[in-house]
């Protein structure tokens, strides 16, 4: 819609539209959008779930050259007042800061891959995960914290982002999923009922295709509901926390973050990581981290004062975290005083991503409790 109405000549503003006087084209636009003001007050719009739902099952506008984009939202920011506000800050192509993390991680963001390809799937076992609570730390758009819960079945699994703006992408993710494999199953399961009616014939398939036709209804909308039960996101800086005593988890996965905690928060942030991880972990549980090496960063070391001061500091490198997660090293100079102490380490990346793109070969061990 925004290509269509877009000025080839570059001044950002539709065809014919001019912010600055009232011309022809613009009076036509005035005029066309009371009629579509009148239709919005007027019309028979059905009521659906929420605002995206409802934006997505609007009839598409006709092609108009005079059709102004931004009076449209203007006008609806009352019917669609989040979507309003992404319109508006789109269009206006402001000036934007993201986190660091989001600039160049590219976790969960891997163009041209589908949902179910990112590579470090490959050493991922369903046993670790099917029927258990986990935690994904720094699950940037979640597309991985999802593909979990769909792959494995696990029974809960919760992502967790210091950046809102990632954990609003997430949810996102998750009602665009949803809503995909509902419509697929929906598509699915209608042409099955269909096929049952154009058998023989026989008074038993049409009996059938009506049973059938009961079970659809009743159960797509449960298969819907579970995924939201199992799959939730929150934003949350995971180094300055708090515990909840009453949660614990079996596996906690940690990809491509360590080096973003290390770099802005020190080496005594990435002993606090490692510390609760340990806590959260029930016995037996299992911890999946993907570190970093440390020639990324010194590529990044340079995003903030504060991360180039932390660089200069570290003395906790990434090739000594083994060591540190098996409590083979002291500590007690990053003033924690408890050990932490896995039982065995394992590297299940090495040689299943050898083969991967950049970005994903790095080494992936995986900690017992």
């Amino acid at each position: 819609m925004y290509r269509d109405g877009k000025n080839p000549h570059g001044d950002g503003y539709p065809r014919g539209f001019s912010p600055f006087g009232e011309g022809d084209s613009y009076k036509k636009a005035t005029k066309w959008m009371i009629g579509f003001d009148d239709y919005v007050n007027n019309g028979d719009c059905a009521v659906v779930a929420d605002e995206l739902d409802s934006y997505l099952d609007e009839k598409v506008i006709p092609r108009m050259e005079d059709f102004n984009i931004l009076s449209w939202w203007k006008t609806n920011a009352n019917r669609y007042p989040t979507l309003a506000r992404i319109a508006r800050d789109i269009l206006a192509i402001p000036i934007t800061t993201v986190a660091s993390e989001s600039v160049f991680n590219t976790s969960g963001r891997v163009i041209g891959q589908g949902l179910n390809e990112d590579p470090r799937f490959k050493v991922l076992k369903k046993e670790w995960f099917e029927g258990k609570d986990c935690l994904d730390i720094g699950c940037n758009s979640g597309i991985i914290t999802i593909q979990i819960a769909q792959k494995f079945n696990c029974r809960s699994i919760l992502g967790i982002d210091i950046d809102s703006n990632r954990v609003a992408d997430a949810y996102w993710h998750l009602r665009k999923i949803v809503r995909t494999e509902h419509n697929e199953k929906r598509r699915a399961n209608a042409s099955r009922v269909e096929v049952i009616e154009k058998g023989d014939g026989l008074e038993k398939n049409v009996t059938a295709a009506q049973e059938e036709k009961k079970a659809i209804s009743r159960n797509c909308s449960p298969a819907e509901r579970n995924l939201f039960d199992i799959v939730s996101f929150k934003q949350e800086n995971f180094v300055h926390g708090r515990d909840s005593p009453e949660k614990y988890y079996d596996a906690i996965l940690c990809l491509s973050v360590t080096k973003w905690i290390h770099l802005n928060w020190g080496d005594d942030g990435l002993i606090t990581l490692f510390m609760r991880i340990w806590k959260l972990l029930r016995p037996g549980g299992i911890f999946v981290l993907e570190p970093q090496p440390w020639v990324s960063y010194e590529k990044n070391r340079r995003v903030s004062e504060t991360t180039a001061t932390n660089f200069q500091n570290i003395k906790l490198y990434p090739k000594e975290f083994q060591e540190i997660l098996l409590d083979k090293v002291s500590i007690l100079f990053c003033s924690i005083g408890s050990a932490i102490g896995f039982r065995t380490v394992e590297d299940i990346g090495s040689g299943g991503l050898s083969s991967s793109k950049t970005g994903f070969n790095r080494p992936i061990f995986l900690f017992r409790k």
